[in-house]
């Protein structure tokens, strides 16, 4: 007899039976073969019998929802198609009978597998609000802040150090007029990782407030930038682009903004036009005239 139908009888006579498993019937189908539930709360078996039913399935879901294991894959017979391969459910099922030992078996595996993943996301959602409490103890903002950049940690030392940050940073940008902003990836990456160092940082986000309330810094990034890819047109250059690696290609617009910076810092240091030049500005006078 199936497993199901030694729970109906064991909950009908109240009775005891040998090898009957109750905690599995959640998992399967039912129409009382022991098939494990699959897609739509039912057995492939039962599933077919539906219109729009699909013969072949994708590695997600051989995966997911029939178990197979990463490894198994390889030995596997797929369809291939542009972006994903397609298993048949038949070879499927028989695959994850012949690994498990038994139809059964391989409901176990199933369960157990099912037990796992609720585990761990229970464990991880425990960790969640543990580090969340610990957040709002922290300096104040620093809460908001993380979460507006989407960043979250459980670790508790690692949250403490970017609070840290966070309070170096804010405060040396209110000293000089700023505030920090969700948008700058220079801050983010300073409270999150601890790369580079606050002043620096303050100093770049003052000549970037400058270049773009005082001069036409956006323009002129804008004309290097087509120019950059006219040049490349006319050198019949351009079908190479499409080899060249994505960091390659942002390397070069950087190097295209760089030089609308150097421009524009030239002139001003010429002539401030009685503006208060940024500090890096000043600071770099400063080493030309000693020099």
């Amino acid at each position: 007899m199936s497993n199901q139908t030694l729970i109906k009888l064991q909950v009908a006579t109240g009775g005891h039976y040998l090898g009957c498993e109750p905690e599995l019937a959640k998992y399967c189908c039912s129409c009382e073969n022991d098939n494990p539930i699959i897609l739509l709360g039912l057995c492939r078996e039962c599933e077919s019998e539906l219109p729009g039913y699909l013969p072949r399935t994708t590695k997600e879901v051989a995966r997911n929802n029939y178990g197979v294991r990463e490894k198994d894959f390889c030995n596997l017979q797929g369809e291939v198609r542009k972006h994903f391969m397609l298993f048949d459910r038949i070879m499927l099922e028989n695959h994850m009978i012949a690994t498990c030992g038994s139809k059964l078996a391989w409901v176990r595996h199933l369960a157990k597998k099912d037990q796992r993943t609720k585990k761990l996301r229970a464990t991880l959602r425990r960790k969640d609000i543990e580090a969340e409490a610990f957040v709002e103890q922290l300096a104040p903002g620093f809460a908001d802040y993380i979460r507006a950049i989407n960043f979250m940690r459980t670790d508790k030392n690692e949250l403490e150090r970017c609070s840290q940050r966070f309070v170096v940073l804010t405060a040396e940008l209110r000293e000089r007029g700023f505030e920090l902003r969700t948008d700058s990836r220079l801050c983010q990456v300073f409270i999150t990782t601890g790369d580079g160092n606050a002043w620096s940082i303050v100093d770049t986000m003052d000549e970037m407030n400058f270049l773009f309330t005082h001069t036409d810094y956006a323009e002129r990034c804008d004309r290097n930038v087509k120019n950059m890819r006219n040049k490349e047109r006319n050198e019949n250059f351009y079908g190479e682009r499409m080899r060249y690696s994505s960091q390659a290609y942002r390397e070069e617009l950087q190097d295209c903004r760089d030089e609308a910076k150097a421009e524009i810092r030239e002139e001003y240091l010429t002539n401030s036009r009685g503006l208060t030049l940024p500090r890096k500005w000043e600071n770099m006078r400063s080493q030309m005239t000693r020099s």
